[in-house]
């Protein structure tokens, strides 16, 4: 399949499964509540979001950085290279399997560290919640794995698609919560072990079909892993893994900070009866921003990373540049108009998708530092295909580093205002990363010996696309102040289609008459 033909599959397939993740995300809210309103909502964020961040920890961001660059250099490389292969996803899967076993009996423990200002009940349901989903640590491992492999051998469908049908899994799980079981919106002493079961069990079984699914694929193109033990032909590889797990670490350091300083917002507000912002609504807001990031960006990247790690096994350097570029400017683009709608609408959209227009406050804030989130992800993927890592651990050291004094700050603010300046933070740090991203690059191709090509039009660019999206936010809000919020759904989802329609036509007729053609080169491409 050609590049664009398989961006336009990928970005097909995020779009349903972001849909379908925002449905599941409209029924969880509905289900356990969003805000610091609802204990089950703060300990089920708890316990589904550890196994995420305990996976890129242990293995994530080195089996993206590390896996299809180094497999796509194993298939050039014959019996020898398939060898390499077979030991490098043993020791992944191996590995994999030990650390989830040993992680699920820490779950005690785990939800300590994410949570220490909470209560022993608090913690408690959370911990139930934690002996369910973190087994989830192994299939995404899997799952990670699996689309990799895939990927090198340019299959981008099926790692794209399965995560919809997941989120369908998902929702029937959510389903039968909602209605079999009771309410999930009371205090601690009215959760049951059944209602523990049922919620995270099938988040649990949704992420492990997601990883089987990958099986039919791989068999399809002959794909057969053999477990081979040691480390041979891995030297290299270790090198980068180990620079890539350092980056991860930042991270993760940086969201215990965020995590804990959230969450005792969040029991503070729920104890003063006060329905505010908390950490689920910090990752609610985190969704609905990602969406474009996911659909465009990650599609985008994907797609190019593997013609990326083919031009870096030929040393073709201004080839590899020459595609990071083709991805940065229609991903600044999309990111800066989506982020005028996130400033002009947030609230209105969490209002009409949640019910909580608490949690568009917060998005209003987040969706700031897309751009720079989205920019520093197609420089960094492009270091990875480069088989460096130092840069994109710089990165990610900066990004963690001012993040965590953003959530610490936050702390000398009202509960209230905690999470707003928690993604206040977020946003600074995001470009910030942007423009470390972007120094690292440059130095890595200079040192090895091309000269990065300027693009002097570049900032000119941005600040056309800046420009754009303050006049079309601008105006979105001014038109909800004159308008005013209705009072019923369907009235409220009117107003944001309308308005929505509006701000993103805004800025593409604004950035058109500001002279930025990258529409044009879009619907032409």
């Amino acid at each position: 399949m050609s590049a664009r033909g398989s961006i336009g599959s990928m970005m097909a397939a995020t779009l349903v499964s972001r849909a379908l993740g925002f449905l599941k995300a409209i029924l969880l809210v509905a289900a356990i509540g969003g805000t610091s309103a609802a204990v089950g909502g703060q300990t089920f964020e708890i316990a589904n979001s550890a196994p995420t961040y305990l996976f890129a920890l242990i293995a994530g961001g080195v089996l993206g950085a590390v896996l299809v660059p180094q497999i796509v250099r194993n298939l050039h490389d014959g019996p020898v290279g398939q060898e390499n292969t077979d030991r490098l996803l043993t020791i992944v899967l191996v590995g994999g399997a030990l650390a989830t076993v040993i992680l699920t009996l820490l779950a005690p423990g785990i939800v300590w560290i994410y949570a220490t200002t909470w209560s022993a009940q608090w913690r408690g349901l959370a911990t139930s919640m934690a002996y369910w989903c973190l087994p989830q640590i192994f299939f995404l491992i899997a799952f990670a794995v699996l689309s990799q492999v895939l990927n090198a051998r340019g299959v981008f469908g099926a790692p794209a698609w399965a995560p919809a049908i997941s989120n369908l899994l998902g929702i029937g799980g959510i389903l039968v919560f909602l209605f079999v079981l009771p309410s999930g919106l009371g205090t601690v002493g009215s959760w049951s072990p059944m209602m523990v079961a049922v919620l995270s069990g099938s988040a649990t079984l949704a992420i492990a079909i997601q990883a089987l699914l990958l099986l039919i694929p791989l068999r399809r193109i002959g794909f057969q892993l053999r477990f081979r033990w040691g480390v041979g032909g891995l030297g290299h590889m270790s090198t980068l893994a180990g620079w890539t797990l350092l980056g991860v670490i930042a991270g993760q350091a940086a969201y215990l900070v965020t995590a804990n300083v959230a969450n005792s917002a969040g029991k503070t507000l729920n104890q003063l009866g006060i329905d505010g912002p908390s950490l689920n609504s910090l990752s609610i807001a985190y969704l609905l921003m990602l969406l474009p990031h996911g659909i465009v960006t990650v599609s985008l990247t994907t797609a190019l990373y593997t013609r990326m790690s083919g031009s870096a096994a030929r040393n073709d350097l201004a080839e590899i540049q020459a595609l990071s570029n083709l991805a940065m400017k229609p991903v600044a683009y999309v990111a800066i108009a989506a982020t005028a709608a996130f400033v002009a609408l947030g609230p209105l959209i969490t209002e009409v998708l949640f019910g909580k227009p608490i949690i568009g406050h917060v998005l209003q804030v987040l969706a700031i530092g897309l751009v720079g989130f989205s920019q520093a992800y197609v420089l960094n993927r492009t270091s990875f295909a480069l088989q460096d890592a130092r840069g994109p651990f710089a990165t990610q050291l900066v990004i963690a580093g001012l993040s965590a004094a953003g959530a610490a700050a936050a702390l000398l603010l009202p509960p209230e205002l905690t999470v707003i300046r928690i993604a206040a933070g977020i946003s600074i740090a995001n470009f910030a990363g942007w423009l470390t991203a972007h120094l690292s690059l440059q130095r890595t191709l200079r040192n090895r010996g091309h000269v990065p090509v300027g693009r002097p039009r570049a900032i000119l660019g941005y600040a056309r696309l800046l420009g754009a999206a303050i006049i079309s936010s601008v105006a979105g809000m001014s038109l909800l102040a004159s308008i005013g919020t209705p009072p019923g759904f369907i009235g409220q989802a009117i107003l944001l289609a309308a308005a929505g329609v509006g701000v993103v036509a805004l800025f593409i007729a604004v950035s058109w008459l500001l002279g930025d053609r990258t529409i044009g080169d879009l619907r032409r491409r």
